[in-house]
């Protein structure tokens, strides 16, 4: 991965429990680029981690820009308290989608739920639209 181009993102991240943390400073590679030389077979990725959690996302919310593999926070290696050595960075959604210690990301024909929308979070998470539980 580090011999792929990377990025610089500054973005403000939200959390389901209604706290933000604006202007964080993270470094990796862009869904984008990591995607450049596969054809999906799908329309969903499933990013799964260490522990066996999970979380789906319609490759839409990953591409485009929207989304990197992360391993630098605030100029540093990424901790592992805070998913390191790689997380996901989704940061247009709320944070549970932008899972820690990623091992891998499945494509697939249907979304299937993660760990939090299989315990009754919503299933896209928009913080603008406040979609925190299924019934959002």
């Amino acid at each position: 991965m580090r011999a792929l181009p990377r990025e610089d993102v500054h973005v403000d991240i939200h959390c389901v429990t209604k706290w933000s943390k604006l202007d964080t400073q993270w470094a990796g590679v862009s869904m984008d680029t990591l995607m450049r030389d596969v054809e999906p077979k799908g329309a969903f990725i499933v990013a799964f981690s260490d522990g066996g959690y999970t979380t789906n996302l319609p490759l839409p919310d990953v591409m485009g820009g929207k989304a990197w593999i992360v391993d630098t926070y605030d100029g540093a290696p990424l901790p592992a308290e805070h998913g390191g050595p790689v997380r996901l960075l989704v940061p247009h959604l709320y944070f549970w989608k932008s899972a820690k210690w990623v091992r891998g990301i499945d494509v697939g024909l249907v979304d299937r739920p993660g760990f939090w929308e299989e315990a009754g979070y919503h299933n896209r998470g928009d913080p603008w639209r406040e979609q925190r539980y299924s019934g959002d």
